[in-house]
């Protein structure tokens, strides 16, 4: 095991830096073309911004990523070097914008079909590697075993599970099973329980993976203090600094006045369309819940039929009749959002952070996981964490946990990165894909902690 990730290390980084060079040796011939006086250190930094844009986009994370998400952030981060340094030499030099348009299509050519060529074998060379890794899953009294262990081995490729076993088996056969298996995944257990046989894992030096809980985050993210020789963890209560809003304001004024005037004449088409399709209003207003439990009315272009909540707010299903057909079209593409950047001018919203729900979800999903109420601590945001990471139908107690591992470990970069990030998942279908039909709200059954995929 520990041969195969030095071998996927070491191609990782020989590959890498062979790309490297072909790519600042093919950049530096197009700006000797372009602007000969200032060629290197031009070149310099346009390969600094590339590898900027992919590092942005995670367009380098084998271990962690998709595959589809390697090849989109290895798409995007090429276009996005490219377009900033076209537009560049639009203003420097006189080369025809035909003659700049060419040299640097043909670059991000190279670099997004290279970066990609590179992804596929790197991600083929790592599930290679650890294709053999069988894994027992210690399932807890609440879950299925059999559908666990069907639904992880279809979308996990950091191990296969090999056998399930309850975690009341008793501690002889958890050792001795433990023993036989490569890895071991910790479902929904008592907190007692999942600590000594995660202790037993790390014993038995075997790799150990656990559904987390909402305390898991708290504590990852506490700060350690030393008394004497006594140590104490401190958890923090998830506000941010004076420092960090006003930055975070700004970050938010600043992007969205940047976006409505770059986007405004595709939302000048967006709405001639919804108005053209059937005669009824371009907006659709919706009373949604922010920072305090503030209620405020969120703007998004119709998507839907004009009585399409006559008999009640509920979420949209996957192939929801109601959906008209320029709403499906902007649906996909998330183009209804983008009268939010308004609530961001506003004060409403922010440019990141936790969706914004109805008060009637926030009051629904609250009984079920009162840790909900903790995406109150800021406002709500145009994109964000469970967004990017997850998609529309994912459960209220993992988009839970997404938006409070964001909250607890907010910074202006990490804002920076997920709004990068948010390109990428503008053409992911799944991530516009509703819940299942007939289902008002993405819990499951109201008498249980679920998740409905």
């Amino acid at each position: 095991m520990r041969n195969g990730q030095t071998i996927f290390r070491a191609v990782k980084l020989l590959t890498g830096g062979a790309l490297l060079l072909v790519y600042f040796a093919a950049a530096a011939w197009v700006m000797r073309q372009l602007w000969s006086t200032r060629s290197l250190p031009v070149t310099i930094l346009y390969i600094v911004m590339l590898e900027g844009a992919w590092l942005l986009l995670e367009a380098g994370n084998i271990e962690q990523r998709r595959l589809l998400d390697l090849v989109y952030g290895q798409f995007f981060g090429a276009v996005c070097a490219n377009l900033f340094f076209g537009a560049l030499m639009c203003t420097v030099t006189e080369y025809s914008l035909w003659e700049i348009v060419k040299e640097f299509l043909l670059l991000t050519l190279l670099e997004a079909a290279a970066g990609t060529a590179r992804a596929v074998s790197l991600f083929s060379l790592y599930l290679r590697g650890r294709a053999f890794k069988e894994a027992l899953f210690v399932y807890g009294d609440r879950e299925d075993p059999e559908n666990s262990r069907e639904y992880n081995n279809r979308i996990n490729r950091y191990f296969h599970i090999a056998k399930a076993v309850h975690y009341r088996a008793g501690k002889e056969k958890l050792a001795d099973l433990i023993d036989r298996y490569g890895a071991v995944c910790l479902g929904d257990l008592p907190y007692e329980d999942r600590n000594q046989i995660m202790k037993m894992c790390i014993r038995h030096d075997k790799d150990c993976y656990s559904i987390p809980k909402v305390s898991d985050i708290y504590i990852q993210n506490a700060g350690i203090l030393r008394l004497y020789d006594k140590v104490l963890f401190k958890y923090r209560q998830g506000d941010l600094t004076a420092e960090q809003k006003f930055l975070k304001r700004a970050e938010d004024i600043l992007t969205a006045l940047l976006l409505m005037v770059l986007l405004s004449p595709v939302m000048a088409v967006t709405a001639l369309l919804i108005r053209l399709e059937d005669g009824g209003p371009v907006l659709y207003r919706q009373k949604r819940i922010t920072k305090g439990g503030r209620e405020f009315e969120m703007l998004k272009f119709r998507s839907m039929n004009v009585d399409a909540e006559k008999d009640g707010p509920r979420l949209a299903a996957k192939n929801d009749s109601r959906v008209t057909k320029v709403g499906k079209v902007i649906r996909n593409l998330h183009f209804d959002e983008l009268p939010q950047l308004i609530n961001v001018l506003k004060g409403d919203m922010s440019m990141v952070g936790p969706r914004p729900e109805r008060r009637e979800f926030v009051e629904e999903y609250s009984r079920i996981i009162p840790e909900f109420t903790e995406r109150l601590k800021v406002r709500g945001g145009l994109t964000g964490y469970a967004q990017i990471y997850g998609k529309y139908s994912t459960g209220p107690e993992d988009k839970i946990k997404y938006d409070l591992i964001y909250i607890y470990n907010y910074s202006l970069g990490l804002d920076i990165r997920l709004l990068f990030l948010t390109v990428r998942i503008l053409f992911q279908k799944e991530n516009a894909e509703g819940v299942d039909e007939g289902m008002r709200s993405a819990v499951g059954n109201p008498g249980e902690r679920s998740t409905k995929e």
